[in-house]
């Protein structure tokens, strides 16, 4: 929990500075990405697990 927290802390800190424009493009840029990335990492953790894959390993 501690380790969420952190990264929870992290992000807002990334947002914070996102939203001061002082960002710059290229940074931006790669920020886009990792929410894409996070994104797609939340919705993977969201679906249940496959029961046939399962009882194949």
């Amino acid at each position: 929990m501690r380790q969420l927290n952190r990264i929870g802390v992290n992000i807002n800190q990334i947002a914070r500075a996102l939203n001061s424009d002082l960002t710059p493009p290229d940074i931006r840029l790669r920020l886009d990405e990792l929410h894409h990335l996070l994104e797609l990492i939340a919705q993977a953790l969201r679906q249940p697990a496959d029961p046939q894959e399962d009882l194949a390993a």
